[in-house]
């Protein structure tokens, strides 16, 4: 008797789903939102689009350095520094903090945290062994900042040589 109940199931299961088919006469729509434009053979991923108007009031990072000099007051090492002079549309009071990312030969080595004041200075520091970040080697690293606002803005990224003091 179950196998009699489950065969009338399936069977009413059956022809529901053809009653519902549709009509495969008609070639289905081309989905060309992912198409290929180009001569290559990868699909095209533009990510995402924006379509916000571009921010105004973003911090904007003026000038920075970064640079690396030996540090002989109490323990003695090599110390570097990396410090930016910043504006605000919306008045330094409002930046908050940023990052530095150091590279070297286009690969990200390490990020730091920067911290701002409110009259516009942003900076951090580190040991050269810290991360290995060698001072004999200072031209050969980037160190590209972005500084953000407390509004949530954030600023372009900046991009300065390591250079040895």
């Amino acid at each position: 008797m179950r196998c009699i109940f489950l065969l009338s199931l399936l069977a009413i299961g059956c022809s529901k789903d053809q009653d519902t088919l549709k009509d495969t006469s008609q070639p289905a729509p081309v989905d060309t939102a992912n198409k290929d434009t180009d001569s290559d053979s990868d699909t095209e991923d533009s990510g995402p689009i924006d379509t916000a108007p571009p921010v105004t009031n973003a911090p904007v990072i003026q000038t920075c350095d970064a640079y690396c000099e030996w540090h002989d007051i109490g323990d003695t090492y090599w110390q570097w520094t990396v410090a930016c002079t910043v504006e605000d549309p919306d008045g330094l009071e409002n930046i908050w903090n940023g990052n530095a990312i150091v590279r070297q030969n286009n690969n990200t080595i390490v990020e730091y945290l920067v911290a701002c004041d409110t009259v516009g200075n942003c900076r951090t520091g580190f040991r050269e062994e810290t991360n290995n970040i060698l001072c004999s080697q200072a031209p050969t690293y980037t160190f590209v900042m972005r500084v953000s606002d407390w509004d949530g803005n954030n600023s372009k990224p900046f991009s300065v040589k390591g250079r040895q003091k």
